[in-house]
């Protein structure tokens, strides 16, 4: 059962949302096949809220389209949709904790062994939020997995650890069903065409650090890089630069080999076309290089687990010219002069601006990008997600984006296709 609001302007609100109480009162009959399901009762109160505001923003003459597009119906009918299919199931909305969070699983059936979500959004809406383009405070469904995952684990049933399965009643982009099926959940639904985008859809463990810093558009970042950063003598390396920089890709290998995976087939043609290495030379140029520890570690394990012998030793070498500084080190531990850049007052990072951490805050970025902000230092970085979800929260960090690169040379071997020239 499935209704889809018109975007055309010349149909009438008023019709539209008659047809969307029709709808609701449609679903609420449904649910009386269900009545004996635990939680049934309080899906059907959830569905009467929906409709005791529609239909007193019909009576009113009051009714808006975001009302119509915004309404938590289409979401009950996919779920009621997906219950006629589920056999012994056992409950509705069930709520579990994980942590201070409260876990929200839609449907519970096989005795508790299967955990059950239900998404009824747009796939291309679910695509743009796992890049970062979402509204702040939304989860991506990637987000949404790894609780999933982690809430399963505490509450075991039958000593087993329950099932995840994620129902696109609209469809999902192929790669993103990749992702969530690495981390062991089925997916049903359309699969459907879509962007690589921070993965390649690998469900190797070893190469799942590295998929963190593979950000795959290089389009619209400009306007992130921060202005006037020429006087400021200090740069701080993201893992994302150190792994571009010593990349075998952006050291040569992008003019003889093209593959087969679509990330690194894509990093190939834009390194062809914009190479990064001159860029980030003429970045460091006369400039101090630092890194604070969490970044050299993790660094340093993504270079150990999937670098090749050539990236190792540029990666070493790399190193040698940095300048590894404490987490909680400040500006004036730096070798530079101790004076105070203005363009720092404004972007302060302190008690009185912290950022939430979730979706493209991740800890790790988090301490990384602190660090570069209390030692005073330009953040080279190619993690433009989580600059945009800063700057969602008030905080502009001091930036320079440039397109990533990932480790290749191990690809190279047996995913690479000699380029013809």
């Amino acid at each position: 059962m499935n209704m889809k609001i018109a975007n055309n302007e010349n149909v009438d609100l008023k019709e539209l949302a008659l047809m969307k109480i029709n709808f609701g009162d449609k679903l609420l009959e449904l649910i009386e096949d269900f009545k004996d399901i635990e939680g049934s009762q309080k899906l059907y109160r959830k569905i009467g809220q929906e409709l005791k505001f529609l239909k007193k923003a019909y009576k009113n003459n009051s009714i808006k389209k975001e009302h119509l597009q915004c309404s938590n119906l289409t979401h009950f009918s996919a779920l009621i949709d997906t219950l006629k299919d589920v056999k012994t199931c056992q409950s509705i909305n069930k709520i579990f904790t994980l942590e201070d969070r409260k876990i929200h699983v839609d449907i519970i059936s096989d005795n508790g062994l299967t955990w059950i979500k239900v998404i009824a959004r747009n796939p291309k809406s679910l695509s743009q939020i796992c890049l970062g383009n979402g509204s702040y405070g939304v989860k991506s469904i990637i987000d949404q997995a790894e609780e999933y995952v982690k809430c399963a684990k505490l509450y075991p049933c039958l000593f087993q650890t329950p099932k995840i399965v994620f129902v696109f009643s609209n469809g999902i982009g192929s790669h993103i069903a990749a992702k969530l099926e690495s981390y062991g959940i089925t997916v049903k639904g359309d699969r459907l065409s879509d962007s690589p985008l921070n993965f390649d859809g690998s469900s190797e463990s070893d190469e799942s650090d590295q998929d963190d810093y593979m950000l795959q558009s290089p389009t619209n970042t400009a306007d992130l890089s921060t202005e006037n950063i020429s006087n400021i003598s200090k740069v701080n390396l993201d893992v994302s630069a150190m792994l571009a920089y010593c990349s075998s890709v952006t050291n040569g290998s992008a003019e003889l080999l093209d593959f087969d995976v679509p990330v690194l087939k894509q990093q190939a043609e834009w390194e062809r076309l914009r190479p990064q290495k001159p860029i980030l030379d003429a970045v460091f140029e006369g400039k101090t290089l630092y890194c604070c520890e969490t970044a050299r570690d993790n660094f340093l394990n993504i270079v150990d687990t999937v670098g090749g012998p050539s990236e190792k030793v540029r990666a070493h070498q790399l190193l040698n010219r940095l300048i590894v500084l404490p987490d909680d080190a400040d500006f004036r531990q730096t070798e530079n002069d101790h004076k105070s850049h203005k363009i720092f007052e404004k972007v302060q990072y302190s008690d009185e601006k912290k950022l939430k951490p979730g979706g493209k805050i991740k800890e790790r970025s988090l301490i990384i990008f602190t660090f570069g902000d209390q030692i005073q230092a330009v953040t080279v970085t190619a993690n433009d997600g989580f600059v945009r979800a800063a700057k969602q929260q008030g905080i502009h960090f001091v930036v320079f984006i440039h397109e990533s690169r990932a480790l290749t040379e191990q690809k190279e071997k047996i995913r690479a296709i000699p380029l013809n020239k």
